[in-house]
């Protein structure tokens, strides 16, 4: 399974693979925030330092969000994210404020 985060506020195309069939991650959450310990580091104060994760089952190709109590919320196709939130192919996730199209495949 291909997991793919397409940040939409970039000039040029920025695209952040979190898992290929090539590349898996040792640990099933990939954690996104401004800290160095993140698996995607964002440095904008509107991001929290562990703001959310992705958790990825490669098995039954299922990704999840699950907002890290963040100051500024995760969101999905514009929806806050208040529980574990299953992500589908061409989802818009906005983290803080900083949206990303979200392809699986």
């Amino acid at each position: 399974m291909d997991v793919v985060l397409e940040r939409l506020d970039e000039q040029e195309s920025c695209e952040i693979v979190v898992e290929t069939e090539d590349f898996s991650l040792a640990e099933p959450e990939f954690i996104i925030g401004r800290a160095a310990d993140c698996n995607l580091r964002l440095p904008n104060r509107f991001v929290s330092r562990h703001h959310c994760e992705l958790l990825v089952n490669g098995r039954d190709r299922v990704v999840r969000v699950r907002d890290l109590g963040s100051q500024n919320g995760t969101f999905v196709n514009d929806g806050p994210v208040t529980d574990d939130r299953e992500l589908k192919n061409g989802d818009k996730l906005v983290v803080g404020c900083i949206p990303f199209e979200v392809h699986i495949e």
